[in-house]
């Protein structure tokens, strides 16, 4: 099971350009994951955490809006650094870690618009993009979501 998804992750990672379909995007690509989703050992304050994204290893990196949605925060946070969340009715993605983002709040973003450079702001290690998914307010499992939206937009798949 384990090795399906990260082969399916794999191929997600090889698609140019950004768009995956018509109405999703990835965040970045290449899409190599630094820290997965779940309880993780911090890198910081070195005790066991759970880990509400995942992180993406970025270099300036251009950031993507996975989905089409109204930007309802963006600037600095303590933990996140410069970040943006864009609600896209129950579900909000978030971008922690930028050295720059693009749009302002109240913006309207399409999916796969570029929204921010990627950098190494806020409680960070190094570079990278944190990614986040939240739905009703409580985190999921990013990467299964964009797995699961693949599978609906190409009409199938149990995902």
């Amino acid at each position: 099971m384990k090795l399906v998804f990260l082969t399916r992750l794999l191929c997600l990672a090889a698609f140019k350009p950004v768009l995956l379909f018509s109405q999703v995007a990835l965040p970045l690509t290449p899409m190599l994951i630094t820290s997965p989703y779940g309880f993780r050992n911090h890198p910081i304050k070195r005790v066991k955490d759970f880990h509400s994204g995942v992180d993406l290893a970025a270099n300036r990196s251009i950031i993507y809006a996975v989905l089409a949605g109204k930007v309802i925060s963006c600037g600095d946070h303590l933990m996140l650094g410069k970040l943006i969340r864009i609600a896209h009715g129950e579900i909000q993605s978030v971008y922690g870690h930028l050295s720059f983002i693009f749009p302002r709040q109240g913006d309207w973003v399409k999916a796969g618009e570029p929204i921010g450079i990627s950098g190494n702001s806020g409680r960070s290690t190094g570079e990278h993009l944190h990614f986040s998914i939240l739905y009703q307010n409580r985190p999921i499992h990013p990467l299964k979501f964009l797995l699961q939206l693949q599978n609906s937009e190409k009409g199938g798949g149990d995902g």
